[in-house]
């Protein structure tokens, strides 16, 4: 009797089984990390490739096979964290012809810098990115000022830069930024901000009036 093949609903999280899909190992991991076809999560790199050895290469190599991977077309929430991308990866992501639906976007703890952020803010695929989280990425002032000159990081509704290195120059920069007269959440918890001025400069800018959550310390 000939196999069915199964459907994505049957592969998602199988673990063993892709049908007659001749899928890289990588590929196969990424599939069994999405959910409900609409959210890709892959928090831990030493998870994500089984107990093997990470490589230097893995990030940009992980950020290769998911924006050219097309079972991911559907994907509206990408997590990608501690997988050390760094703005290689990032740049990768950003070109890709598949990730054209991306509304939350995850890239926490991935080494991207000042450069990496700069990529997220030049991207216009991240255009429709209402949640964007960033946290722990070593990003300082340079690309905090870069994120608040976006013209694709319009539609923010939430972010999330905790534990970075923003400093007071790159707090003053969101503060008087218009890019994110959207946001109601946003986490500068962590960023060396300990000027009380420039805490009230956040809290009180006439560009963040939509704010309900403000974190900052």
């Amino acid at each position: 009797m000939q196999k069915k093949i199964k459907n994505w609903e049957e592969l998602v999280n199988d673990g063993e089984n892709y049908g007659d899909a001749d899928y890289s190992p990588m590929q196969k991991a990424i599939i069994e990390n999405v959910k409900d076809k609409t959210i890709l999560k892959i928090q831990d790199s030493f998870a994500f490739i089984k107990g093997g050895k990470s490589t230097p290469e893995h990030g940009r190599e992980l950020a290769s096979v998911i924006a050219d991977f097309e079972p991911l077309s559907k994907i509206t929430t990408l997590i990608i964290t501690h997988n050390a991308l760094g703005p290689e990866g990032v740049r990768i992501l950003s070109e890709s012809k598949i990730l054209t639906n991306i509304n939350y976007l995850h890239l926490g703890s991935n080494n991207l810098g000042d450069e990496g952020a700069k990529i997220v803010a030049d991207a216009k695929l991240f255009s429709g990115v209402k949640t964007l989280n960033l946290e722990y990425n070593g990003i300082t002032a340079e690309g905090g000022k870069a994120l608040a000159a976006s013209a694709y990081l319009t539609n923010l509704e939430s972010l999330n830069l905790v534990d970075n290195r923003l400093g007071i120059e790159g707090a003053l920069a969101i503060a008087h930024s218009t890019v994110f007269s959207n946001l109601t959440y946003l986490h500068l918890g962590g960023n060396r901000i300990k000027c009380e001025e420039t805490k009230k400069a956040v809290r009180e800018s006439p560009n963040l009036q939509k704010l309900v959550t403000l974190k900052i310390f």
